[in-house]
């Protein structure tokens, strides 16, 4: 599904006015999450959608420039993309020592064990929102990266693999992040783009464990909002990318593809 269609279905939920049946609506209701029982909670072992983000050394690309600016552009967008990594992940160990650090700390005024919870409380909540807004800056920079490689127009440097891996890793880092934040509308939308780039992408199981995922948030959402048409679009949408990973990360001949193809064929 396209990026302009993916987009339609936000205002078609909210404005939807077909309703489910309630029963429909109870059974639905009562599996929410149903994909994440089911479907591993990280990706494959080797995959680039690891913990670590892979970095690109800034080469020629292939001595096809034709144009005078697509060489800058390539080494300006990988240099955005190596800073929003590095800040990142340097940011996240830094919060994650203060978190440990904090845990070490006596408040002699705490006397009730309610007052020592809210402390605890409040302190976390100082760290997810350092946390919400390192992801938010390391995303402007990944936004950044992205702007720069579309400015490129040659075709054959677009088609070239240092474009195409580049792409791809910033791709890959912003959905990381927006899955973070629980933006599936874009997650949706950026895997998509991400398995547009080349058929490699589209044969990784980590895109279609994604889309299950956020296709069945979607399809909450539609619940909730009374919209049919979208619910079972939706529905249809998280059973297609439930096999195409199952296929891809356990193989077609295997007793889990199996049991997620049965399952998937009872109307999951």
């Amino acid at each position: 599904m396209k990026f302009p269609i993916q987009f339609l279905w936000i205002s078609l939920i909210f404005l939807g006015s077909l309703s489910l049946s309630s029963k429909d609506t109870n059974q639905v209701s009562a599996k929410e999450n149903r994909v994440e029982s089911i479907l591993p909670t990280t990706p494959e072992s080797g995959s680039p959608w690891g913990d670590s983000s892979e970095r690109l050394d800034t080469i020629d690309i292939l001595n096809l420039v034709d144009e005078k600016n697509s060489q800058k552009r390539w080494q300006d967008a990988n240099k955005e993309y190596a800073t929003a990594i590095d800040y990142f992940e340097s940011g996240r160990k830094n919060i994650e020592k203060r978190r440990e650090d904090s845990k070490k700390d006596i408040y002699y005024e705490d006397r009730y064990e309610w007052q020592k919870q809210i402390r605890k409380e409040n302190k976390e909540k100082e760290f997810q929102k350092q946390i919400f807004d390192l992801r938010s800056q390391t995303v402007a920079r990944l936004v950044k990266g992205m702007n720069l490689l579309d400015k490129i127009e040659n075709p054959k440097v677009k088609e070239s693999s240092p474009y195409l891996d580049l792409k791809s890793g910033i791709y890959r880092d912003y959905i990381k992040h927006q899955e973070a934040f629980k933006n599936y509308l874009q997650v949706i939308d950026f895997t998509h783009r991400y398995m547009d780039l080349s058929s490699k992408n589209e044969a990784e199981a980590e895109p279609h464990r994604l889309l299950a995922l956020s296709y069945e948030k979607m399809e909450q959402t539609a619940i909730r909002s009374k919209n049919q048409e979208l619910y079972y679009e939706f529905k249809e949408l998280k059973k297609k990318h439930l096999l195409r990973f199952a296929e891809i990360h356990y193989g077609r001949d295997s007793k889990e593809y199996a049991s997620i193809e049965e399952k998937v064929g009872k109307d999951f």
